[in-house]
């Protein structure tokens, strides 16, 4: 996982798969990165062949959060197999804003 910060938000860049084992390393320092942002975060997912339920519910749960303390969170850079992941468990209609 690596960030920057760009002029329309900072941009979380993951690679590799985001399954069970991945989401566990990844979710403390995904969540301090998200702490930091007062505006807008975009998760961008174009290195990342496949995304487990875990992965979903990670990337969900930083959305609900973000929601509520009036920041944005949108993840971009969806490729066929993981939108269509996204798709088939209704994750657009969750986070409509996603499906970009």
């Amino acid at each position: 996982m690596r960030w920057e910060d760009q002029r329309d938000g900072r941009h979380i860049f993951l690679d590799g798969e985001l399954d069970h084992e991945a989401c566990d390393q990844i979710a403390t320092p995904f969540r301090e990165v998200l702490e930091q942002v007062k505006g807008t975060v975009v998760v961008n997912l174009h290195r990342v062949p496949f995304v487990s339920s875990k992965g979903i519910w990670l990337l969900l749960e930083a959305r609900s959060k973000m929601t509520r303390e009036g920041r944005t969170l949108l993840v971009r850079g969806l490729n066929p197999h993981v939108r269509k992941t996204f798709e088939t468990v209704g994750v657009f209609k969750a986070a409509p804003e996603w499906d970009a």
